[in-house]
């Protein structure tokens, strides 16, 4: 009887070893924004280990993403569907595996500040003005080109130029810029101090549950590890009802990777988060994206999501 006990604790011994070894390493890079919130909560919760896999959540800045994932730095990124549809238009062949938060009409968590005395009230008025977007390309960027356009501007005739989220404010006080794009927590804590006022909420203008990143991969990683998408995608989908049933815990883990002050962190909305990707999501940015003259492609959006 002792003998057969040691070869079951032998036994289950080796499966631990070998689950351990089977664990997929994911470096996942992101920037630090509380639209990531299933991924922090995935992390700190320990769901990606419960679904097999060994996460690494990796901070860049957004221009880094793309070229992480194609050097092999990164297995996975957070992407915005814009960025996407440019490396994909220019040869790359990146998917995306799961969803990370989602817009309401009613949200002002994202949208376009105009500077204190910059005299600005109208999409007009931004022609030939300085606008910082948070990189060129860019889903904001993106946003604000469509958002002048609908109202009867040429976004050509607006300058945009590359501003990161925590520099808006200061180069708004300035007259460095005369306008910016921002998003929570920056651009509250730009209107509460004076240095802008907020032109417009751009997800008023989006179809609802419209998101504007979604966590991605190359096709070839994601085709060589097709439980470790699916345990991921799962994970997240956990952490979101972990977060929906816990939002002050989700919130201590937000604050953890975004780095606030408690008293700001108190402040900002909780993003409405959804694991899967959905092709009216990917569809509504490829139609916007031809619109504005940004590819020539037009790609189905089935083929770039990876179930």
């Amino acid at each position: 009887m002792k003998y057969i006990r040691s070869v079951a604790v032998a036994l289950a011994t080796c499966v631990v070893a070998v689950a351990a070894q089977a664990q997929t390493k994911i470096t996942l890079g992101h920037t630090g924004v509380a639209e990531y919130l299933g991924a922090f909560v995935a992390q700190e919760e320990g769901l990606f280990k419960k679904h097999g896999l060994e996460v690494t959540l990796q901070q860049v800045a957004g221009g880094a993403l793309v070229p992480g994932l194609q050097g092999g730095s990164l297995q996975m990124g957070t992407l915005p569907p814009t960025n996407l549809l440019l490396a994909n238009e220019g040869g790359l062949d990146l998917v995306f595996v799961a969803g990370t938060g989602v817009f309401e009409k009613t949200d002002q968590n994202v949208g376009l500040l105009a500077g204190a005395g910059s005299g600005i009230t109208s999409a007009k008025d931004l022609v030939g003005k300085k606008v910082g977007v948070p990189s060129i390309g860019g889903f904001l960027h993106v946003m604000a080109r469509k958002w002048v356009a609908d109202r009867g501007v040429d976004p050509k005739q607006v300058n945009f130029v590359e501003v990161n989220f925590p520099q808006t404010a200061d180069l708004l006080k300035a007259g460095t810029i005369q306008a910016g794009v921002s998003a929570t927590p920056f651009i509250g804590r730009a209107i509460q101090s004076g240095s802008g006022t907020a032109l417009a909420y751009f997800p008023a203008d989006l179809p609802p549950q419209t998101s504007g990143v979604f966590y991605g991969t190359t096709r070839q990683w994601a085709a060589a590890n097709p439980q470790a998408v699916k345990a991921f995608r799962a994970a997240i989908a956990d952490a979101v009802a972990m977060a929906d049933k816990n939002p002050q815990a989700a919130r201590a883990h937000m604050g953890k990777y975004i780095k606030l002050p408690p008293e700001v962190l108190a402040s900002i909305p909780m993003p409405r988060l959804m694991a899967d990707v959905t092709e009216p999501q990917v569809k509504y940015w490829v139609d916007t994206m031809n619109e504005m003259g940004l590819i020539k492609s037009r790609p189905q959006a089935a083929q770039i999501i990876v179930r």
